[in-house]
């Protein structure tokens, strides 16, 4: 583990040291230089599956505050994410069941549930407008219908 963290240390002094050197070349936006950094996005990667990993944990143990909370730091965070779908799925889910009062974690003080329900459409109507191929597409689909949103007159109107 302690060899691990110091090669990612090295690793970061070289490119940092590398960064350096092309700066003073031709300056460059501090956005471009972390889409060119494949280390930032690697890190980022591995942040976003430890999350989407709780969020899982979180939702299958119905703590939908909690997976809602992981969810949201992803999607602030890194977009880019392989598994971005299921992070609104699971954002979106865990804000329909907030929405109805289910789960075992009380709302928080100034949530009310229809902040939730605002959410959820949010979240699922992303996942159905960016992700058309997803797996997770039909359920969404289908949760979007019971929360009162037709999902289907949506995605047709953006194509």
């Amino acid at each position: 583990m302690k060899r691990v963290l110091l090669a990612c240390c090295v690793l970061w002094v070289a490119f940092s040291v590398a960064g350096a050197a092309q700066a003073q070349d031709k300056p460059k936006s501090s956005e471009q230089e972390l889409d060119a950094n494949p280390l930032t996005d690697a890190l980022l990667e591995v942040d976003a599956k430890k999350n989407l990993k709780a969020a899982q944990l979180y939702y299958t143990r119905k703590a939908y505050i909690g997976a809602l909370q992981r969810c949201e730091e992803t999607i602030a965070v890194y977009q880019r994410f392989k598994k971005f779908d299921e992070v609104l799925y699971i954002a979106g889910m865990s804000s329909a069941r907030l929405s109805r009062k289910e789960g075992k974690q009380p709302l928080p003080a100034g949530m009310a549930p229809d902040k939730y329900l605002i959410l959820a459409r949010q979240y699922l109507t992303q996942l159905i407008n960016e992700h058309p191929k997803s797996s997770f597409h039909k359920r969404t689909e289908e949760e979007l219908r019971s929360l009162g949103d037709a999902p289907t007159a949506q995605a047709d109107a953006k194509q």
